[in-house]
């Protein structure tokens, strides 16, 4: 119903404004058709399509009832200047209905309630649009008023014209926007992937949205996940696609592990250029807008149990806490997509385990005048709600401003056991190569995943070596036992990442990586402050 509340308040101002100038009292009534956004047949008008009461204002001091509420179906009886309005789209004027109104002795509804306001003057006319039959105006006049006449008809057609082309409008907007849904679900992901760092995750957008709104959850190396809320600017197809756009750019900079402030750097980099581009030319293909967008990018790592966020416009991230209470990390607003020069900021926080975070895309960048409630209101409603994320997430709906739905992603975050998670500590000395695997088969045999054993120790092993070889100072190896998968890190202080090359039937060495990489089944270099992480995923059926 939010898309169809654009009907309903057009035809009410256009009521008003027949009220003011031409009429005692005014009724709008639309095809049932336009209030869902579905493609309406061209003229004649369809019985099989009712009408919907729209509006129905009455001048001041007018006190009836009126026959139909506003949005019931309104019943056009046969033989009556409104049905003969709708088959031939010609208006009907009638100056006196005592006298031509034999049609108000049948006992319909509109009938009676032409009686009951005491009305003796009628206009009615179709309201037609690009050949299609949108609906039908009432205008009567009553008590001491004058009949219509000519003149009054003439104003009364020129007004239906006029108020035909606004709710047509409306109807172009709605039938947009319903595509733009389409294509917006069509591009989102059916179903959430399952990760081991999440123990549960849901996600909304809005079902009256402008097509622009969208989630993802992206599984990244070392049991890692991103967990990403947005809505581009605009509304309609151009705006889903854009979406979409949005949505691969921050996919495809995630999984090669930034950090959520670089992801969104770099996205607005790449907004803000395209911005500049089609301002240069003039023009904007498929009239795509990134600027003014809102993204919130959080990565979370089970390992540690710590989330890493970053936002862009009025996103923020909610973490309710174990024992009910409800805080909002990092800053209370942030520049949309598309500001030139903004460093975006990172906030870091430990989750307790029993955490859930629910990440609210915000809407547009004119909100709620007083945020403070509204985000207090989110706070109330959140720490009601308890630790399921389904009930949070149907909680929270609705909370923000009236018609600024955004879109929602609430997770609970599973963090990894200890005795999951091995560390040790290597000098950068060649020896240091047997204790290394050593101690993993160890590892793995405790894990029970002594199958594992001969591979991984080679994949170390070999790991272990080019860090030894191509950078000076600390390294470490991780063996992260999660779930289905082995994990093997080695962290080192070059920033320089392996390049896989094909050795010559000659050369003495060079085939490392290429072992590694026929030996496991993902594999992929992670840029830290302090150098570099190579990792490895196997698994355990491997």
């Amino acid at each position: 119903m939010g898309a169809s509340q654009d009907v309903f308040h057009t035809a009410d101002t256009l009521a008003r404004v027949a009220v003011a100038e031409l009429a005692d009292v005014v009724a709008f009534e639309v095809s049932e058709l336009m209030l869902h956004g579905e493609a309406i047949p061209p003229s004649p008008f369809s019985t099989s399509a009712p009408l919907r009461r729209a509006a129905f204002q009455p001048a001041p001091g007018a006190e009836f009832r009126p026959a139909y509420a506003i949005g019931e179906v309104v019943r056009i009886p046969a033989a009556t200047p409104y049905r003969q309005s709708l088959t031939d789209l010609r208006p009907r004027l009638i100056r006196d209905l005592k006298r031509d109104g034999r049609w108000l002795t049948r006992e319909s509804a509109l009938a009676r309630a032409v009686r009951a306001a005491q009305a003796h003057s009628l206009i009615v006319i179709p309201l037609v649009a690009q050949d299609v039959v949108l609906g039908l105006v009432g205008l009567y006049r009553r008590a001491d008023s004058a009949p219509f006449d000519g003149g009054d008809l003439e104003e009364a057609t020129e007004f239906a014209d006029r108020a035909a082309r606004c709710l047509d409008i409306v109807r172009s907007r709605m039938q947009g926007r319903a595509h733009a849904r389409l294509l917006q679900r069509a591009l989102l992901p059916e179903a959430l992937p399952s990760l081991s760092a999440l123990d549960a995750a849901q996600g909304h957008v809005p079902t009256d949205g402008t097509g622009g709104e969208w989630f993802d959850i992206i599984p990244l190396s070392s049991a890692r996940a991103a967990l990403v809320v947005g809505a581009a600017e605009g509304e309609g197809t151009a705006t889903a696609v854009g979406m979409s756009q949005l949505r691969a750019m921050i996919i495809a900079l995630a999984v090669q592990d930034l950090a959520p402030d670089e992801i969104l750097a770099r996205l607005n980099d790449a907004v803000t250029r395209q911005a500049r581009k089609h301002t240069a030319s003039g023009r904007r293909p498929f009239d795509l807008k990134y600027g003014g967008s809102r993204c919130l990018c959080v990565v979370y790592d089970p390992v540690t149990g710590r989330c890493t966020s970053s936002a862009a416009g009025a996103s923020r991230l909610v973490v309710v806490h174990p024992d009910g209470a409800v805080s909002t990390p990092g800053s209370a607003s942030h520049p949309p997509l598309g500001a030139d020069d903004h460093r975006f900021q990172i906030t870091e926080v430990d989750l307790p385990p029993g955490s859930v975070l629910l990440l609210d895309s915000g809407g547009t960048d004119d909100p709620c005048p007083d945020t403070g409630a509204t985000a207090q209101r989110l706070h109330e409603v959140a720490s009601r709600s308890g630790p399921d994320v389904h009930e949070i997430l149907e909680s929270v709906r609705g909370v923000g401003c009236p018609g600024r739905e955004p879109a929602l992603l609430a997770v609970r975050p599973r963090p990894l056991d200890d005795k999951d998670v091995a560390r040790r500590a290597v000098p950068p000395d060649a020896a240091a190569v047997a204790a290394v695997r050593t101690w993993a088969s160890r590892q793995l045999t405790t894990w029970k995943l002594d199958e594992l054993a001969f591979t991984t120790t080679l994949v170390v092993s070999e790991l272990v070596t080019n860090a030894i070889r191509y950078s000076s100072g600390s390294i470490e190896v991780r063996l992260i036992n999660d779930d289905h998968t082995l994990i093997c890190e080695v962290s080192d202080t070059s920033s320089a990442a392996p390049r896989l090359r094909k050795a010559d039937p000659g050369d003495e060495g060079g085939r490392g990586l290429s072992i590694v990489t026929d030996l496991t089944q993902q594999q992929g270099t992670r840029h830290t402050a302090r150098g570099k992480t190579v990792w490895t995923e196997m698994s355990h059926s491997a």
